[in-house]
């Protein structure tokens, strides 16, 4: 390990992760992002949630995140009542342990005041110590006000808003990238609050724990720079309703697209997926390959096959838009919603 400074040692960056053993891969891929984007003696502890990784995973895992110009403290941690989780809904690109982060109270030391959360399923393209320094205020949380459900009243939105007493406009944020308020959580139970909520409206929650996080928590977030958070939908902006907010949107766009933060998957197509058309994802597959999770002989043969299937898929991709030019000369082609 390289000389790390006593100040970075006692300002050191708290991050939390949840996952089980589907998603321990794309995990190696987001932490080993955000680490090489941190400045040469940062310390870091990272407290990953484990909601069934396996032995074999942990290692590719540790091995990931082995810096040597970093202080990187890797901490498992198993929450005692991970059972209670299992009665939860869950999507089919949504797992249990989506709901790991509303136990992380359960596993982060209370000397830590603060914690980001980061899902699996990003890319991290800058300094995470910039987020760090957000002013957190009063707010629970600190989060992005989500480009897809804007609004609590949206399609994807809180089903009963009016139930809960709140306004159509109440801005909902994507919980994919938080920066969490530890203190609160802790003092008012918020992790428990959801939970609670997920249960007693199980039949109407639709987005799983980011609804119920932004049920508890409406108006309780601050805002975030677009950056830290730029979700999949943004690609799909033509296809959007016509509104203030696509128009708020529109005016920043293309600096978004070309300089986030985070890049984020969001949805039921993610870049390890040979289907997938997120335009970032030979990028993921690159930070895959460096990230080390694959000895050098696994990374040739993976790589190879996945490439193998790739090319076909886009083949069959072009065939489709030559046919449909064919078939349909007039008609536009839309692809599907991330």
């Amino acid at each position: 390990m390289g000389t790390i400074s006593t100040v970075s040692q006692q300002n050191p960056l708290v991050v939390v992760c949840g996952s089980d053993d589907n998603y321990a891969m794309p995990l190696a891929v987001t932490l080993y992002s955000a680490l090489v984007h941190l400045e040469r003696g940062c310390t870091i502890y990272i407290y990953i949630i484990d909601g069934g990784i396996t032995h074999k995973s942990k290692e590719r895992l540790q091995r990931v995140l082995d810096f040597e110009h970093i202080d990187v403290q890797l901490k498992w941690v198993t929450p005692p009542d991970l059972k209670s989780l299992s009665d939860l809904q869950t999507l089919e690109w949504i797992t249990t342990a989506a709901y790991l982060r509303l136990l992380i109270c359960d596993v982060i030391p209370e000397q830590f005041q603060k914690a980001i959360y980061l899902d699996s399923d990003l890319l991290v393209q800058a300094n995470l110590k910039n987020l760090w320094e957000e002013d957190i205020g009063g707010y629970a949380l600190l989060a992005v006000h989500d480009l897809g459900t804007p609004y609590v009243s949206s399609p994807f939105g809180i089903a009963k808003y009016r139930e809960l007493g709140l306004a159509s406009d109440t801005p909902y944020f994507n919980s994919g990238v938080l920066v969490i308020n530890l203190k609160r959580w802790r003092a008012e139970k918020i992790g428990q609050s959801v939970i609670q909520y997920l249960r007693e409206y199980d039949k109407y929650v639709q987005l799983v724990d980011q609804e119920g996080l932004n049920a508890v928590l409406a108006n309780d977030w601050g805002s975030l720079d677009y950056k830290w958070n730029l979700i999949s939908h943004i690609y799909y902006y033509d296809q959007w309703e016509e509104s203030a907010f696509k128009e708020k949107i529109g005016a920043i766009r293309e600096e978004l697209i070309c300089k986030p933060y985070i890049y984020h998957f969001a949805g039921g197509s993610k870049p390890w997926q040979v289907g997938c058309e997120h335009p970032q994802q030979l990028r993921w597959i690159r930070y895959l390959k460096e990230s080390g999770w694959f000895t050098a002989t696994e990374s040739i043969l993976w790589r190879f096959l996945w490439f193998i299937r790739y090319y076909f898929w886009q083949i069959k991709v072009l065939i489709k838009k030559i046919m449909i030019k064919i078939l349909i000369p007039k008609s536009g082609t839309k692809f599907s919603y991330f």
